[in-house]
């Protein structure tokens, strides 16, 4: 799934592949990959789309209770 033109104030650009989610913010060029821990969480995004919800709070919640962690790309 790929979502852009979002109405969002933090996030411009969000690609879901299987349990991964790479997500371009609105600050920054930057694309910051996640793994999915929450099973229920691409519904949920689905949700706060469509109901046009705030796409950053979820986010940085999901961020936060480590529904997404962030993937170091570091070698």
């Amino acid at each position: 799934m790929f979502f852009n033109n979002l109405n969002s104030s933090a996030i411009k650009e969000i690609e879901v592949n299987d349990n991964i989610i790479s997500i371009i913010f609105n600050s920054s060029d930057k694309v910051y990959n996640y793994e999915v821990k929450d099973e229920d969480f691409n519904e949920m995004l689905q949700n706060v789309i469509v109901n046009e919800e705030s796409i950053g709070k979820f986010i940085n919640t999901a961020i936060k209770n480590k529904a997404v962690v962030e993937i170091s790309n570091t070698i």
